[in-house]
């Protein structure tokens, strides 16, 4: 699973992120040094930046680094622990789960009314199709943490540091 999320990850990382830092860094001399603002660069660039979030989730998901709120986490019995973690995760799952349902539904919609960008010809639906792909990805690590063994969190947030 780790492999296909790296392969997922890795097109965004070294094809559409080093793109993203060219096109605003094009778009910005040519605005501000030249007054020849690219009138479709805004278009672009909110479609690369979109990947380029969204390509993290299932790694994220997989890592188990979603940002969360562990008030609990230290002072909780490690069994209590472990199915709070099942659950938890199993939520999460669920909700990606629900998320790349309404996605791909909404993808079909782009794709049948013709949606796209205002300023250059690019249709939205593959974009929403790569967030559906995403949040699906997301839901299996997601499912696959549950069923694993959880440990409780080695840090203690009650020391001071110093």
């Amino acid at each position: 699973m780790r492999r296909f999320i790296a392969f997922f990850e890795g097109w965004v990382v070294y094809i559409v992120l080093p793109a993203l830092a060219l096109l605003v860094t094009a778009d910005v001399i040519l605005r501000y040094v030249l007054n020849l603002p690219l009138q479709w660069g805004n278009d672009v660039k909110e479609l690369l930046l979109l990947l380029v979030v969204v390509a993290g989730l299932p790694g994220v998901s997989h890592d188990d680094q979603h940002i969360r709120v562990g008030l609990l986490d230290n002072v909780l019995p490690r069994r209590v622990y472990r199915a709070w973690s099942t659950v938890r995760h199993i939520l999460t799952a669920l909700v990606a789960a629900v998320i790349a349902y309404a996605v791909t539904d909404l993808a079909f919609d782009m794709a049948r009314y013709g949606d796209g960008a205002e300023m250059i010809a690019i249709p939205f639906w593959p974009f929403a199709a790569f967030v559906a792909a995403a949040a699906a990805l997301s839901a299996v690590a997601e499912l696959l943490r549950a069923i694993t063994p959880h440990k409780k969190p080695a840090t203690d947030f009650s020391a001071k540091d110093g």
